[in-house]
């Protein structure tokens, strides 16, 4: 188990610093538009970014998925090559179908959108830049397969730097607002695809394999089409608010989720990622589910701990990222709501694991629609009367639910200990913590820092006094966030 934790943790924590890196150019950039542009034109540029996740769910049909299911299968390097140019070529002709349709919606109803008016030359800019992104996505995918996070991490970067400087000139040089975003934007993915190019064509056997793109389509289209509906009907959230409130309540939704998603980039991503490969490369052992039972359990708390940390120093965070702005004060209150709900969810993505296993994609898909559909339902129950803290509140009653739904599917199939009560216990006490945290959030510095240090201590304390937490399992954390490597401590004997 030592080894096996090493490596995963050791390859999420290389992931977790890509992750650092795209965020951070994110939490650069929200200083730049608050100074250049209005809350409601970020308000428009939210709703762009729902469009954007729209076109990746609906471009590769769910081969994306099955590409990274069977590429461990094939038994020769050549093989492996045939799978990627297959899937390259098919996410290529996707992603271009999917930019049309979403293009051809937002030219004709782009005001009844956004209530705002968009330029055609501001749309054409945001779907070439979403297509450009949308090519580079496969040979981020092998990287991953490969286990080559140092040099993902390094593209990352690249784009990074890139997308902070055409943003950086054409909005404080040129002046060009929301144009200036997705020109910047299409600049630094067009320059990222390119140079990628001798990296993709090394991957590549210029071989079409109809019979794998069958295989992986029959896999992943379930999946693919709950994850359109489940983005249109989970990202809706923001869109009711513009219809039945205000732009300015899409941006203080915004910014709060923003936050709030720190925990799912830096965390849960970066470390789902490193064990989605490495669990999908050893599910035929005998030992994986044993190491997946006690994996869930550290992943929990290290989810739950980067949550609390986040909560306590958000009030920071939001005045850093918005330019000091007064207007998204009162938006703070919605992070310990969202953050919740990601606790919720990334126990979900890790519960999705062995049902993949046993390509139970039906099932996921009708988790993921259900839960859709009920916290569109909440929605429109809560949005109108509440505005962004009804959003809020749905989005945790449908990650909960699914939540649940997960835990008895997978009981079904498999002997497992989810360690659910240990779970419980451990929300009802970070619940508390957060509680009691939030009364004093808006104590002056040092003071405020000093109560947020002694939370964090009391809920490591807590974990510890109720046997959530061994002892060498709190070796094993502060050595991984120190170090990067999980290495528990040898029993001294």
């Amino acid at each position: 188990m030592q080894s096996q934790a090493r490596f995963v943790f050791k390859q999420g924590f290389i992931y977790g610093v890509g992750n650092i890196i795209t965020k951070l150019s994110g939490v650069i950039l929200l200083p730049l538009y608050h100074t250049f542009i209005n809350e409601n034109e970020f308000g428009v540029f939210t709703l762009f970014e729902t469009f954007f996740q729209f076109i990746l769910i609906l471009s590769s049909w769910g081969v994306k998925g099955g590409f990274m299911r069977w590429y461990f299968e094939m038994k020769s390097q050549e093989e492996k090559q045939e799978l990627f140019f297959t899937t390259w070529i098919f996410n290529f002709a996707t992603s271009l179908l999917a930019v049309a349709v979403i293009g051809i919606v937002l030219v004709f109803f782009s005001f009844e959108i956004f209530k705002y008016e968009i330029s055609y030359s501001t749309i054409l800019y945001f779907l070439a830049g979403s297509f450009f992104r949308l090519l580079y996505d496969i040979p981020f995918h092998q990287m991953k397969l490969e286990q080559k996070a140092v040099q993902q991490t390094k593209w990352l970067t690249i784009n990074m730097f890139l997308l902070l400087g055409f943003t950086y000139f054409f909005l404080g040089y040129k002046g060009m607002g929301l144009k200036g975003i997705f020109i910047a934007q299409f600049l630094s993915h067009l320059i990222t695809f390119m140079a990628l190019i001798p990296f993709s064509l090394k991957q590549m056997s210029f071989k079409f394999k109809r019979n794998y793109l069958s295989e992986m389509i029959h896999y992943g289209f379930p999946l693919a089409v709950s994850n359109i509906l489940t983005t249109v009907l989970t990202l809706s959230n923001l869109h009711i608010l513009n219809q039945y409130q205000n732009l300015g309540e899409v941006a203080g939704y915004s910014m709060a989720y923003r936050i709030s998603n720190l925990v799912q980039m830096v965390v849960i991503a970066s470390i789902i990622t490193s064990y989605s490969n490495y669990f999908f490369k050893t599910l035929n052992e005998k030992d994986c589910m044993s190491f997946y039972s006690r994996f869930t359990r550290i992943f929990l708390l290290l989810v739950s701990l980067g949550g609390l940390v986040v909560i306590l120093f958000s009030p920071e965070i939001m005045r850093v990222i918005s330019a000091g702005s007064e207007f998204y004060d009162e938006s703070v209150i919605l992070i310990p709501v969202l953050i919740a709900g990601l606790i919720f969810s990334g126990w979900r993505q890790l519960l999705m694991l062995p049902l993949n296993k046993h390509k139970k994609t039906g099932i996921i898909s009708l988790i993921m629609i259900s839960s859709a559909v009920l916290n569109i339902l909440i929605s429109f129950a809560l949005i109108p009367s509440f505005g962004k803290m009804g959003a809020s509140i749905s989005a945790v009653i449908a990650q909960f639910i699914a939540m649940l739904w997960f835990i008895v599917e997978v009981k079904k199939l498999e002997k497992v200990n989810l360690h659910i009560f240990k779970f419980a216990g451990l929300m009802v006490i970070w619940t508390i913590l957060v509680i009691t945290a939030t009364q004093f959030l808006n104590l002056p510095n040092p003071m405020g820092w000093l109560i947020n240090i002694i939370c964090i201590l009391a809920f490591i304390g807590f974990m510890f006094l109720f046997k959530i937490l061994h002892q060498n399992e709190l070796f094993t954390i502060f050595n991984f966030i120190k170090t990067g490597r999980f290495m528990p401590r040898r029993n001294q004997g």
